[in-house]
């Protein structure tokens, strides 16, 4: 499946409902498989979950999956070279 850019602003809703088990899903399951490019459209919604989170974001441990999300992210940057393809 194909995912692209007007997919950002559904799951910047769902990051601002304050259901943290939604917020879960999408970041495990959607945020993941999005283009290298596209989570950083979401750094501040990533970023607020990770400086404020709600209670019940810190019981779901979302910042965690943040915080691995942001690292993958990182990695994948890395290896987009210059001329946008992937080396592996």
């Amino acid at each position: 499946m194909r995912l692209g850019e007007d997919i950002i602003p559904h799951i910047k809703d769902v990051l601002q409902t304050q259901d943290p088990q939604w917020e879960y899903f999408i970041l495990v399951g959607l945020i993941d498989r999005l283009p290298v490019s596209h989570p950083s459209m979401l750094q501040t919604d990533l970023v607020r979950i990770l400086e404020s989170p709600t209670h019940d974001e810190i019981l779901e441990e979302l910042d965690e999956v943040i915080v691995e999300l942001l690292e993958k992210m990182k990695g994948d940057q890395r290896e987009v070279s210059g001329d946008g393809s992937l080396h592996t």
